[in-house]
């Protein structure tokens, strides 16, 4: 043994030898295109971690071997990569990198370069998005483009986020952008399914983020013109991965494993508290109530519903093909838990998109994706069968149990269980998804050079189904509903292009074509109440039914459009303009068509002579667009507002109809119209880099429902009218910057900020509409059916304009709650007439900072998302914070005066306002500021040397975590900064009414390459 070992002692010591004697130390000096030196360029030798830096003059020295490949890199350039063979001097000369200019970006029907691109876009890549973890497409976007704010409506699974392009353009219509996914406009109706106000189901929850490579978001009217009438809040163009042209086929496997809890909750009263604080109250002259009845018991309701989330993800996609054909096929499975008890999401979804060149002049393309979301529900926000809300409300006195073991009904939230409900009740809903798109794309170069025509088809059904069915323990007799919605839209689209270099510097591109769109909706809705017995689970076995309708929709669309692009010598002067007439079902008879355009120009000042000798500066642009875009989200109650409608009623048992809907035949399109000035610059050698635009967006011919008289209008006391105007003005700004290229330690960091500052105001309400106690204008936002909501769009003001009391807490000498009155004063009595602009919803800024560092095999990437400005009501205090209620309460309630000099939050028992101290008030108003640590992603991936000795092309381990930190002000303890009551965007932004925080997720997973 001892001779082998000292045999292969030599052995190895004649290997060195070798090794050493072939290694040997080159140098060099790197220049860049005029031979100027260029000091920081990176010199690796490939596939090692062994590597250099050029100093100050542009020098390097490096040890290698012959035959290894040197590589040398240099943000700005483009990356070169030489032999090492005999010599010892290698100097290298790198060109300045075009890849940046030429960047393609999706835009609308289409796509165009960076350097080309003259209207306002943000895109997203797929680097940006591959470490967010999400189940809602929306949520990629959330602070990664600027001027684009979207927050969650709730922390529940499949709930819809609300999105604001550039503000809140409207008032009393849908707010929510255009969703385009690979050509194919997203039908996204809004469905609650009865289960309480606010979230929805999320429209897009059966998109697969994994599938997606990029998301472009088209923020000016000059970017969305061709979308017209659907342009005005946005348009955000979501295109999925591809196959390959390389000839490889490339097979992705992505498993993960997720951990979620609840982010924040208010602290509540545990039994022996409540049962103090309601005394002291009851004991109070100014309090007119029994002893309270102790139930015994002890009761943590918010830790039964609420629970540690497990969730599972598996994603599978294999892509390949040449020049003549690609292809990428995608397969999903998730097992998704939500925070609360009976919170679950199963999501399968299958992708296919499919690519061939058929001959020279035909390209044929295909892009399906199935998909089915099975969501066992648990009912949301504002319904005392939310079990988030009972949670917070219910007395931790009563017990869920009876000593028998056997749930009880008395003393419970709205005479439920909140236990009994998820362990009894059936709550399900099930949505499978169809979007498919296929074009055929002739070359006519043969009959006209740069001619060609598209032929796109594209479809997207909906069918989605929701059943309930509650036992007798809960509902009386029982209680089954049974919901089917579906969505059918059918889109064609005929495109002809032009696109023809005239001499060597005049580039013109053209584009014409047409679009059809049918969409067709159905809802059927039945109810059935008294069941002889639980076991019987159908609605057929009811002896009532309550509820039987059916109803259904249709609208089509049908549009013209054209754009042409020219520029000269190659992107130095830019002119493009564009044109939409659309012609809609949705509005009146005499206004059916509308027309869009825009223009927009663009000037690449570094392509000057004079910017020659300015070495510093790169890729300076100046562009500028004006344009209009409409909104025809319109119609909350009906998806025709112009028309006259009828509703069935009944009389003593005979059909009949009565008038729902004075008719407006010159009803039409809300418009907006778009000014944007934006610049582009990059600095020293592309390191830092930044984009500022300025807008301006007018919106007029707002939809609004105009008073009229009843008398003369068969009862019915207003109508709908093009008639206000709003204003969205602000700027866009993102910086990023190349912090560090990696030295010899390797280690790169790259930054990115994005901020969004928007001013909104309502620049024009018509006469005869509401008018406050001080003379203004309003329209007043009520969040649904929460009529006290206190938000208002006011003439003069923000189109989310609180309008509240203003509180001034509790008087430290008398005890009594105080309130400002109208003149000014304190008062104690506080009337309508004392309300007034005390904040708005709208932030000031929103954005976001991300930070990417790199280092060797290791990759850390952190996004903050932040919010300015804005205020939110907690109106679910006005429940939790109410001393002579006889729910439980928040421990603020404990702070009670009882002697002057008390610095107290409830007034004294004795006092006569403990009975309207809950009333709403900006004592439930709060500083809505915010910055989220939204995602944290640490990853380590195998290096290639390991690599190339098994068939794994790579493996990456990550660690990933959501939500981990969230600073806002102290009144927003227990509460979730990002909250809106609503996810269409006409209800009241920036409103709590007991919605479920977000979850704190960690993921953990591996990716693999074959």
């Amino acid at each position: 043994m001892k001779q082998l070992d000292y045999k292969l002692l030599l052995f190895v010591f004649f290997l060195s030898s070798i090794v050493f004697a072939q290694q040997k130390t080159i140098t060099g000096t790197v220049t860049d295109s005029d031979g100027l030196p260029l000091p920081g360029v990176n010199v690796v030798v490939k596939n090692t971690t062994n590597g250099t830096q050029t100093d100050f003059d542009g020098n390097y020295s490096i040890d290698t071997n012959k035959g290894a490949i040197l590589t040398f890199s240099f943000v700005g350039f483009t990356t070169k990569e030489i032999a090492v063979g005999d010599g010892s001097v290698i100097n290298v000369q790198l060109e300045t990198s075009a890849d940046e200019l030429e960047e393609v970006v999706v835009v609308a029907y289409g796509a165009q370069t960076q350097k080309k691109l003259v209207t306002s876009v943000s895109t997203v890549t797929n680097s940006d998005i591959q470490d967010i973890i999400t189940d809602s497409p929306q949520n990629i976007l959330q602070g990664q483009a600027a001027g684009v704010q979207v927050f969650s409506s709730s922390g529940g699974l499949g709930a819809s986020p609300t999105i604001n392009i550039r503000g809140n353009s409207s008032i009393t219509s849908n707010t929510r952008p255009l969703f385009v996914i690979d050509g194919v406009p997203l039908g996204d109706a809004f469905t609650t399914f009865n289960q309480g106000t606010g979230a929805g189901i999320n429209p897009l929850a059966s998109i697969n983020p994994n599938d997606i490579e990029s998301i472009s978001v088209l923020k000016s009217a000059a970017a969305a013109a061709l979308y017209g009438s659907r342009g005005g809040n946005g348009v955000v163009l979501i295109t999925t991965k591809k196959g390959n042209k390389n000839g490889r086929v490339t097979v992705d496997i992505d498993v993960n494993t997720s951990f979620a809890n609840i982010t924040d909750t208010p602290d509540l009263l545990n039994s022996q508290q409540y049962i103090d604080f309601t005394t002291l109250v009851r004991n109070g002259s100014a309090v007119s109530a029994g002893p309270l009845t102790d139930a015994g018991g002890e009761f943590d309701a918010l830790d039964a519903v609420l629970r540690t989330a497990v969730s599972q993800s598996y994603n599978f996609s294999v892509r390949g093909g040449n020049e003549k054909s690609n292809y990428f096929i995608g397969a999903t499975r998730e097992d998704i838990e939500g925070i609360r008890v009976g919170d679950n999401l199963e999501r399968t979804s299958f992708r296919s998109n499919i690519q061939v060149n058929a001959t020279d002049w035909l390209k044929t393309t295909l892009n399906a994706n199935v998909s089915h979301n099975r969501f066992d529900r648990v009912p949301n926000e504002n319904s005392f069968a939310s079990p988030y809300t009972i949670a917070l409300l219910q007395r931790p006195d009563v017990e869920p149990f009876d000593e028998n073991g056997n749930f009880t009904t008395t003393g419970n939230v709205g005479g439920g269980n909140v236990i009994a409900q998820e362990a009894l009740n059936l709550n399900l809903a099930t949505t499978t998804r169809i979007v498919a798109n296929g074009s055929l794309d002739f070359n006519l170069s043969s009959l006209i050079d740069g001619l060609s025509f598209k032929q796109d088809v594209g479809i997207d059904r909906v069918f989605t189904e929701n059943q309930q069915r509650n036992v007798e323990l809960l509902n009386p007799e029982g209680f089954a509903a049974n919901s089917v919605f579906q969505q059918n839209r059918y889109i064609l689209n005929s495109l002809l292009s032009y696109n023809k270099t005239f001499g060597d510097a005049h580039n013109l591109s053209v584009l014409a074509g047409s679009s059809f769109e049918d969409n067709q909706f159905r809802n059927v809705q039945t109810q059935g109440t008294g069941f002889l017995s639980d076991a019987q689970q159908n609605i057929e076995s009811a002896s009532t039914f309550p509820v039987t309708s059916s109803s259904g929709d249709a609208t089509r669309l049908v549009s013209y459009l054209g754009r042409v692009t020219y520029d000269y010598a190659d992107g130095r002067y830019i002119l493009e303009g564009s044109i939409r007439r659309d012609g809609s079902s949705v509005f009146g008879a005499n206004n059916r068509f509308g027309t869009f355009w825009s223009a927009a120009v663009g000037w690449n000042i570094s392509d000057e002579a004079f910017m020659d000798n300015v070495e510093w500066i790169q890729g300076l642009k100046l562009n500028a667009s004006y344009g209009t875009t409409g909104n025809d989200r319109i119609g909350n109650a009906n998806l025709f507002p112009a028309l006259g409608l009828f509703a069935g009623n009944n009389f003593n048992g005979n059909p009949g109809l009565t008038p729902s809907t004075l008719s407006n035949p010159d009803l039409q399109w809300e418009s907006t119209t778009t000014r944007d000035v934006g610049l582009t610059a990059a600095f020293f050698n592309r390191r830092l880099t930044f984009n500022v635009e300025y807008y301006n967006n007018v919106t007029d011919d707002l939809i609004l429902f105009v008073p009229v008289d009843p008398t003369f209008n068969n009862g019915i006391n207003g109508v709908n009218r093009n008639i206000g105007e709003l204003e969205n003005r602000g700027v866009d700004l993102t910086i990023d910057a190349v912090i560090l290229t990696g030295a010899n330690d390797g280690l790169k960091w790259t930054s990115s900020l994005n901020l969004g500052f928007n001013e909104n105001e309502v620049t024009n309400l018509p006469d005869g509409i509401s008018v406050d106690e001080r003379g203004n204008k309003f329209v007043d936002r009520t969040g649904g059916s929460l009529a006290f909501s206190g938000q208002r769009a006011i003439e003069g003001y923000s189109v989310n304009s609180w309008y509240l009391i203003p509180y001034l807490g509790v008087n430290p000498q008398t005890g009594d709650a105080e309130w400002l009155g109208a003149d000014g004063n304190p008062t104690t009595t506080p009337v309508a007439a004392d309300r007034r602009i005390v904040g708005q919803a709208n932030p000031d800024v929103v954005g976001g900072f991300s930070n990417v560092f790199t280092y060797k095999n290791w990759s850390l990437n952190t996004l903050f998302n932040f919010s300015f400005g804005n205020d939110i009501l907690l109106t679910s205090r006005a429940f939790t914070e109410n001393p002579i209620s006889g729910f439980n309460k928040t421990t603020r309630v404990l702070n009670v005066w009882q002697q002057p000099g008390d610095q107290a939050f409830i007034p004294s028992p004795d006092s006569p306002t403990i009975n309207t101290f809950n009333q709403n008030s900006t004592a439930q108003l709060e500083d809505g500021s915010f910055v989220r640590l939204k995602n944290v992603t640490l990853s380590y991936s195998l290096s290639d040397s390991l690599l190339d000795k098994i068939f794994v092309n790579k493996v990456r381990f990550y660690a990933t975590a959501t939500n981990l930190l969230t600073f806002k002000s102290d009144g927003l303890d227990g509460y979730d900064p990002e909250v809106s009551n609503g996810s269409d965007g006409f209800d009241a932004a920036g409103q709590d009414f007991f919605t479920l925080p977000q979850a704190s997720t960690y993921t953990f997973g591996i990716n693999l390459s074959f």
